[in-house]
């Protein structure tokens, strides 16, 4: 049974998405109204899933949101935000923060449902269905689940770089430092971008949906691959 974390600090909205997630969807729900306190359950029971308000009192829902994303437990858990128009935070906000999703109050408790049922579907596939990738330096070649990939020398270059710390996060500015070798200030987002978009033509089942090279704005892009190098 998955376990969903709902942090709110309004009761009402706490209380009817409680039901409707523990009683409707069957899932077992931890309940908090308050950041610190979602930290403590947090740790103490480690969700499948988080629910978040935006605007709460003492820590909002953008700084819990990083401070989740801190935790090991936390860091690749699906993050749904619950936002508001008279909030002080955005969208963009959110999602920098560590998001993987928001929905606007008010809200219908059936697309959250619905949003909720598919980003546990994709935590499970990205755990249960992890691409092994080899890296051989040497002959610059490239193997997906030993499957060898036809890659240019900069599509190699750029998938080494990424491939040393899998899982994290690399700006476009640090990529055009790092692999393209420009100075500080030089280069055009549109090259790594497109960079990028030929190698997941390549590698992924459905470039469009990206699993191996994830991006998120405001954070770059991340190798999920579990990366040999040779």
């Amino acid at each position: 049974m998955y376990k969903i974390m709902i942090v709110d600090d309004d009761i009402s909205v706490l209380k009817m998405v409680e039901q409707l997630l523990s009683e409707i969807e069957g899932y077992d729900v931890i309940t908090a109204r308050s950041g610190a306190e979602a930290l403590e359950r947090a740790q103490a029971e480690h969700p499948d899933l988080a629910i978040l308000d935006v605007a709460m009192p003492q820590m909002d829902g953008v700084t819990l949101c990083r401070r989740l994303r801190e935790m090991p437990i936390m860091a690749a858990a699906p993050i749904i935000f619950l936002t508001a128009h008279n909030t002080q935070y955005t969208v963009k906000d959110a999602l920098e923060a560590g998001g993987d999703d928001y929905v606007k109050k008010p809200f219908s408790m059936r697309e959250l449902a619905a949003r909720i049922r598919a980003h546990l579907r994709r935590a499970k596939r990205s755990a249960n269905e992890t691409p092994a990738l080899q890296i051989v330096r040497k002959s610059c070649q490239v193997f997906l689940n030993q499957k060898e990939i036809p890659v240019t020398r900069m599509e190699f270059d750029l998938l080494h770089y990424m491939s040393r710390q899998p899982g994290q996060w690399f700006t476009t500015k640090e990529l055009l430092e790092k692999v393209w070798n420009y100075p500080n200030g030089i280069g055009d987002a549109a090259l790594v971008r497109n960079h990028v978009r030929n190698v997941r033509r390549k590698l992924e089942d459905n470039p469009d949906k990206p699993a191996i090279i994830q991006s998120r704005h405001g954070r770059g892009y991340t190798l999920r691959a579990a990366v040999i190098i040779k």
